[in-house]
């Protein structure tokens, strides 16, 4: 019987956010549950009502001004050359991450992981504990898909080949993993190994994403779960109010344009895209993150929001949604049945973006590198004005609806590692009354 579930993730909100609901819903089924997360996120999680351990510095000064700022908009080639040969403080972030990974899970009885964490097959064999990846992108073999990362090709043999590319990762941390292996008393790794491997076979995957919105990988062997995403309604009375309620109301349906924790879009594209939103004749509520929107002249036609405010009800009240393509924001998006275009900035949202498009949902989407006035211009009209992506939407909106998917990802939690301890559960409940 398990007792205490560790949840090892890094990354922004986007990957912190859906660890937090799984979290909730763990340590409402009985399970004793920690979550560690970047610095930049501990007092979140505590927030919510968890235990947070720390797992990496502050990720969110990382992505707007250390090296993966440098590469927003690069060519995928120049982003896998960054993660294979990190620079300096990249290494230092990432080593941290794996050595805070190790002491976060010390009392685990068993652990779910970010890919990341590449030493998570260590911790897992030194202690005998069962592990379970948490698949934030296309991670599994796939004679169709790459991995998210890395565009697929029509080669299956190629895009199951690529898969590799995991196994050199580890190679720019094997000092440090050497270390981590001795100190949990392992012996001399095989650096090109897998980094999902546990007890010598690849790990479980939970995908926390609708099987709507990601094909299941053809390959067989492989344990692989989609659940739905997982969120939690933490605003269920939440309308627009005020300043909002007024713009939303005040003319034709605006869209939403928003890029999340992304390193910030720079004067120039900033202006571009909203220069292309007044040349294809769109209102659009304008979503601040690490962007300029707040540096530029604003015309009536678009409103600013810089706090807070629930996705998952805001995208309700728009037309469509321009976004950068995080798993979090196309899921809720599609959940709100609302058509997509994604301008993605690196990593898996090159992976979504496609996705969206394949599905009908949206126009193809457009790197930021290779923004234009007129690509953008033709695509915001094109998303706005094509009936068929937002009927295509909304039929993925009502399916995703239907999906409980922490629920659903608890029951797979349970038939992977088995059901709370009993002690557990009757500590939960004397707590509870």
């Amino acid at each position: 019987m398990v007792r205490r579930i560790s949840l090892l993730t890094v990354g922004t909100l986007g990957d912190v956010g859906p660890m937090v609901a799984l979290g909730l819903a763990l340590k409402e089924a009985g399970y004793e549950v920690s979550l560690a997360a970047p610095e930049d996120f501990m007092d979140y999680v505590a927030s919510k009502g968890l235990e947070a351990r720390r797992c990496g510095t502050d990720f969110s000064k990382f992505m707007k001004d250390g090296e993966m700022a440098e590469i927003a908009g690069a060519h995928t080639i120049v982003t896998v050359k960054k993660w294979l040969r990190p620079g300096a403080d990249m290494r230092a972030l990432f080593e941290g991450i794996l050595r805070d990974a190790v002491t976060a899970s010390a009392d685990a009885d068993a652990i779910l992981f970010h890919p990341v964490i590449s030493v998570a097959g260590e911790i897992a064999e030194a202690r005998n504990i069962p592990a379970v990846m948490v698949g934030l992108g296309s991670v599994s073999p796939s004679a169709e898909n790459l991995l998210s990362v890395i565009p697929g090709t029509g080669i299956a043999a190629w895009n199951r080949y690529g898969y590799n590319t995991l196994g050199l990762q580890r190679l720019a941390y094997r000092r440090v993993i050497g270390e981590i292996r001795k100190s949990l008393g392992l012996g001399r790794a095989f650096w090109l190994r897998h980094p999902h491997r546990v007890h010598g076979e690849r790990a479980p995957v939970i995908y926390p994403v609708s099987p709507v919105l990601q094909p299941r990988a053809s390959e067989e062997g492989d344990e692989i779960y989609f659940t739905g995403y997982w969120f939690r309604d933490e605003a269920p009375t939440w309308r627009p109010t005020g300043k909002l309620a007024e713009f939303l109301t005040s003319g034709p349906r605006p869209i939403y344009i928003g890029f999340g924790s992304m390193p910030a879009l720079g004067l120039e594209r900033t202006e571009l895209i909203l220069r292309a939103c007044e040349a294809a004749g769109q209102r659009a509520v304008l979503f601040k993150g690490r962007g300029e929107f707040d540096r530029v002249p604003l015309s009536d036609n678009f409103h600013l929001i810089d706090q807070y405010v629930p996705h998952e009800k805001l995208f309700r009240e728009v037309a469509a949604i321009v976004h950068h393509g995080g798993l979090g924001t196309t899921s809720q998006a599609l959940r709100a049945g609302r058509p997509n275009f994604v301008g993605p900035f690196m990593m898996d949202q090159k992976y979504w973006g496609r996705r969206v498009f394949e599905l009908g949902a949206g126009p193809d989407q457009l790197p930021i590198q290779d923004w234009t006035l007129d690509l953008l211009t033709e695509r915001i009209r094109d998303l706005a004005t094509n009936a068929s992506y937002a009927l295509k939407a909304a039929e993925i909106g009502r399916a995703m609806q239907q999906e409980n998917g922490t629920a659903n990802a608890v029951a797979v939690v349970k038939k992977l590692i088995g059901a709370p301890s009993s002690e557990a559960t009757i500590r939960r409940a004397k707590i509870a009354s």
